[in-house]
């Protein structure tokens, strides 16, 4: 989400003009992106509490999947809609399930040096995913190489985490 999120935001007025859309359409794309991600986030975060997040991880996956998609399919307006739609849910279940994975899995008693750890592979994630873009555009003259590797990475992950047991511990510390 950080490298491919962070990626699209930093060239998005480029990825739009080589998909033939102007900068106003691109600015554009955050509003409904938003609308989605609010919405999605809000939903989610009613119920969760109430569920394994396996399912929230697996279909924010598969959202954000359909967003490469729309990337890929930016000329048209199908392309428009599916990457706001795609990339606003799937960034609003990535809200929901990172701020609750972490207190499942290992509970409270290291949860500030495992959100720590998150946090800088997050940011580290978030710098390089413009320049992957960049070297992307420099070496084959599009973005679409990118996109489809961090297709194929998004796709992988999901394979992996259908294939992975999910077993939600919380573990509670008595003292």
């Amino acid at each position: 989400h950080a490298m491919f999120g962070t990626a699209l935001t930093f060239h998005i007025v480029s990825i739009f003009a080589e998909a033939g859309r102007n900068s106003a359409e691109a600015f554009g794309y955050f509003f409904p992106a938003a609308v989605f991600s609010t919405l999605v986030n809000l939903l989610a975060s009613a119920v969760v509490d109430r569920h394994p997040l396996k399912p929230y991880l697996l279909l924010m996956l598969v959202f954000f999947i359909m967003g490469a998609v729309g990337l890929l399919n930016l000329q048209h307006d199908w392309g428009f809609w599916l990457l706001a739609m795609g990339f606003g849910a799937g960034g609003g279940l990535w809200g929901v399930t990172s701020n609750l994975a972490f207190i499942r899995f290992f509970g409270p008693l290291h949860l500030g040096e495992i959100t720590g750890l998150n946090a800088s592979l997050t940011v580290f994630a978030s710098a390089i995913g413009p320049a992957a873009f960049s070297l992307g555009l420099d070496y084959f003259g599009s973005y679409n190489a990118a996109v489809w590797v961090s297709l194929g990475l998004l796709v992988v992950l999901l394979m992996v985490a259908l294939w992975v047991r999910q077993e939600e511990v919380i573990h509670v510390e008595h003292g």
